[in-house]
């Protein structure tokens, strides 16, 4: 299995929900500790992406974006630049329901891979839960460079692992992985499937 250092995003504007969403209460913890538990158990490296020091009393190491705005490809960049391993684990902090089997299901398909990336049961790419190998590094800097903003020009240009929803809906859990919480609306819907989950 590779080495692989976990790197948490945390680093956008919440401006759909109004407030910081990291730290948003779900089940008696903020969201973004339910994402730290599941990285936790694949990796015992792991980092924080973010624009603000209150992350550093989650005791990780935390980094800030050097070009702010950017959005995902920046996150990668950033994870890529600061990792120790060759590989890293890359979550959005508002994925609450993604489980460490999914991510060990990401980190087995991920051998010889630059980028490994799972799609969601709408079809849609989801590169901030993805593993991404340090030899990316370049193309994503030229990305950059080049004003492009788009995550998936990065898989036009490295050797890329789509795994389809297909090949992880059978892990338990797996209709709830990709649900962002980023509104209102989506806290309340996370809320009510936090609660279904206990009844």
């Amino acid at each position: 299995m590779i080495e692989a250092t976990g790197f948490i995003t945390a680093g956008g504007k919440s401006s759909r929900m109004g407030e910081d969403k990291a730290w948003l209460q779900l089940g008696g913890r903020a969201m973004i500790e339910h994402v730290i538990a599941a990285v936790s158990h694949v990796t015992n490296e792991l980092a924080i992406i973010a624009n603000s020091p209150a992350y550093r009393r989650l005791g990780y190491r935390v980094f800030a974006d050097s070009n702010p705005g950017i959005g995902p490809l920046e996150a990668i960049r950033t994870a890529l630049s600061n990792s120790r391993t060759s590989h890293v684990i890359l979550v959005g902090c508002d994925l609450p329901f993604i489980t460490p089997d999914l991510l060990k299901l990401l980190v087995s398909a991920s051998e010889d891979h630059s980028a490994t990336v799972p799609t969601g049961a709408d079809g849609n790419l989801e590169p901030l839960c993805a593993i991404y190998c340090c030899d990316a590094l370049s193309a994503v800097a030229d990305l950059i460079r080049e004003g492009e903003r788009k995550v998936s020009l990065l898989f036009d240009r490295v050797t890329t692992r789509f795994v389809g929803f297909n090949e992880l809906s059978h892990l338990q859990g797996a209709e709830s992985f990709f649900e962002n919480v980023n509104t209102r609306e989506d806290y309340t819907l996370a809320l009510d499937r936090l609660r279904r989950r206990f009844l």
